[in-house]
């Protein structure tokens, strides 16, 4: 298994994933927060605009005033300060609090992996807390793929891991080819803007859908309305 930065590995040991009951790892934004959505309108607020033309935000992001595209250290910039304006304020997805509480209900571990800036580790939980999702958070740095290895490892059952960036499935299907991979977009727009990788198990449409393929790849007969 690759080496995980100490950081996050001690991040890791302190979601507390119990041996033997079938895990949940779920990415943040775009799965449980509305991030897009939030994301551009704080930066239309300040003078630059999106353009939906791909799924990455680098590319997308302009100027305004002149329609210049802002290259990746600038867009880099924008998401920084985006996180710590409202990492505590991004609304929620619809139906994920009610679908995560019936997946718990079922046993099912939850485990959020999400790659937000270390610095914004607490406002994630006090959102995550305030909008019915009092789980774990381990912050990433970079693929994921390592990390939940490490969380399936721990779990020893069945495991899914659900994320709307391809290059995570790419990576969790190399680290640990057993974990069932569901490819979920809440916004539909940039969902329009991607296809579901090879690597992905299934893309549900909606937060029912997605908890009906968690319940299924964990083996349980909860999930969905």
């Amino acid at each position: 298994m690759t080496a995980l930065p100490a950081a996050t590995l001690a991040q890791l040991e302190a979601a507390g994933v119990e041996p033997g009951r079938p895990l949940l790892i779920s990415d943040a934004d775009e799965v449980l927060f509305r991030f897009v959505e939030t994301f551009v309108g704080h930066i239309e607020a300040r003078g630059y605009s999106f353009d939906w033309s791909s799924f990455r935000l680098t590319g997308n992001v302009r100027r305004a005033s002149d329609d210049t595209v802002l290259d990746q250290p600038q867009v880099f910039a924008l998401l920084q300060e985006f996180f710590a304006a409202h990492a505590e304020d991004m609304p929620p997805v619809p139906g994920a609090a009610e679908g995560l509480a019936r997946l718990a209900r079922a046993g099912v571990q939850i485990v959020v992996l999400t790659n937000i800036p270390p610095a914004q580790r607490d406002a994630r939980r006090l959102a995550l807390a305030r909008n019915r999702m009092p789980y774990p958070v381990v912050v990433n740095t970079g693929d994921k793929g390592p990390a939940a290895a490490w969380l399936a490892a721990r779990a020893g059952g069945p495991a899914v891991f659900v994320d709307d960036g391809p290059n995570n499935h790419v990576s969790v299907k190399q680290a640990a080819p057993e974990i069932a991979c569901l490819h979920f977009v809440a916004t539909e727009r940039l969902a329009r803007l991607v296809e579901k990788p090879p690597e992905a198990d299934g893309r549900p449409e909606d937060w029912p859908a997605l908890e009906r393929a968690v319940a299924v790849s964990l083996g349980l007969t909860c999930g969905g309305t």
